[in-house]
């Protein structure tokens, strides 16, 4: 639930390139040209070719480019071209460069003008946090929990319901049909001894694609005395490049030689 990048849907290149009607020997010197720069450096002149056009999406989606470039301040005034353009998106973006540049006032302040966005509350409370506003970081919790899984999850984490009030919450939002509870609530299941329910929801993550599933099932089926299929899974997620299940493992084979 970290960084949320934002941009609006594209064609294939194929579709893009066609779209444009270029002359074939326009289509051969660009290639051509293309060649000599990285494919990042291809992308900006793109984008700012698409600007000077006067295609107000390129902004949006260039601003989003130079962030996921590290480059965030030359991103902002393209995101705040974008906004006064009214795109939706802008200040949600804004919101979240601002708050890796470490100001977090600025970054309230984009944050609360995107509105009802769905990934405003976890980050506006977590910069309200920062700033030391406890109470008020934890009433934007409180108040999206029933309608947003994300900022149920984030107030699950933060310790201040009980363990049944989380477990009755996000079954709430897993009943809705929302899978991005299915591990923080397994969590909770094994804090409770539930573990067939443990294992139940983490074998649906696993199907469902979510990150470090794979890891925590084989993990919760080794601790339940399924050995066999907890190293085998745990393995897997090794050689899918999970550095956590590599970890689990070889603090498995330690605890195995010193008996």
């Amino acid at each position: 639930m970290g960084k949320v990048a934002v941009s609006h849907p594209m064609l294939t290149d194929r579709e893009t390139i066609e779209d444009a009607e270029l002359e074939p020997e326009t289509l051969y010197n660009a290639a051509n040209d293309l060649r000599r720069i990285s494919k990042a450096e291809a992308i900006e002149l793109l984008y700012q070719l698409a600007i000077d056009a006067g295609v107000t999406d390129a902004l949006l989606n260039y601003g989003s480019f130079l962030w996921g470039e590290g480059k965030l301040k030359q991103a902002i005034p393209l995101l705040e071209q974008a906004y006064e353009s009214d795109d939706p998106h802008a200040a949600l973006t804004l919101g979240q460069i601002y708050f890796e540049l470490n100001d977090a006032k600025t970054a309230i302040t984009w944050f609360e003008r995107a509105g009802d966005h769905p990934y405003v509350p976890v980050r506006l409370s977590r910069a309200y946090r920062t700033l030391g506003a406890e109470n008020t970081a934890l009433r934007i919790l409180l108040e999206a929990k029933e309608k947003n899984p994300e900022a149920a999850v984030e107030l699950v984490l933060s310790g201040e319901l009980e363990v049944d009030e989380s477990i009755e919450l996000l079954e709430r939002h897993l009943g809705e049909g929302r899978i991005d509870v299915l591990i923080p609530l397994s969590n909770l299941y094994g804090t409770k001894g539930r573990a067939a329910d443990e294992i139940e929801l983490l074998r649906r993550a696993v199907a469902a694609g979510e990150p470090n599933a794979l890891h925590n099932l084989g993990l919760t089926l080794w601790q339940a005395g399924h050995r066999q299929e907890g190293r085998t899974l745990l393995k897997k997620a090794a050689q899918n490049g999970d550095q956590l299940a590599a970890h689990t493992l070889h603090s498995l084979r330690k605890k195995r030689r010193k008996r």
